[in-house]
């Protein structure tokens, strides 16, 4: 069984995968494969480079990806030509482990913020959305990532409303911070599916 979360960003997608992790399933996370194509030497960095400029390699050669945050998240053009960049590869990243787990007779679940728009929803059993007030995701945006409240509204424009995700997934569950009722609607959801399969 493959199954897709997606959600904006400080929704919660983690912990909910965790849970997932904790039953069995072999987590695929966009977010740690998005790092890895943009390690030193990887195409896709050389591509970051000369669409945002050469300042967001650092010295060491390494990315700084908050001065590409910044940069990309600055207009929707910026976002749209990031997404054309990493999306390809990660997707072929994430397919190709899926495969994998699956000969090994495991359950898979893609943690995957562009799910839908990557196409990789259509590839899922089914399709969960977490999604939290946004006050909350600014909040933990602050806390997890360092941002600036100029760059969590930057980046929170280029995302989907949470009738987008909510109408194109299977089951939504609602994060406001309390991490027992997160735990026991993951919980419910992922009976059900294991039931199911």
């Amino acid at each position: 069984m493959l199954i897709g979360i997606t959600g904006p960003s400080g929704a919660g997608k983690g912990c909910v995968a965790a849970y997932f992790a904790r039953r069995g399933f072999a987590v695929i996370d966009a977010d740690r494969i998005a790092r890895e194509v943009v390690m030193p030497g990887q195409p896709a960095l050389a591509r970051l480079s000369e669409q945002f400029g050469g300042e967001i390699i650092r010295p060491d050669g390494t990315l700084d990806r908050r001065l590409l945050a910044q940069r990309a998240f600055s207009s929707e053009q910026g976002t749209e030509a990031l997404n054309g960049i990493l999306l390809g590869e990660i997707c072929q990243r994430m397919t190709a482990l899926a495969g994998q787990y699956g000969k090994e007779g495991k359950n898979c679940l893609f943690d995957a913020p562009l799910l839908i728009e990557a196409g990789l929803s259509d590839r899922c059993s089914a399709s969960i959305a977490v999604i939290a007030p946004v006050e909350v995701r600014k909040a933990r945006l602050m806390q997890r990532d360092g941002l600036t409240g100029q760059e969590i509204s930057n980046r929170l424009s280029r995302q989907h409303s949470d009738e987008f995700y909510i109408s194109h997934s299977d089951y939504t569950i609602f994060n406001d911070g309390d991490l027992d009722r997160l735990r026991k609607q993951a919980e419910s959801i992922c009976d059900r599916l294991l039931q199911q399969s």
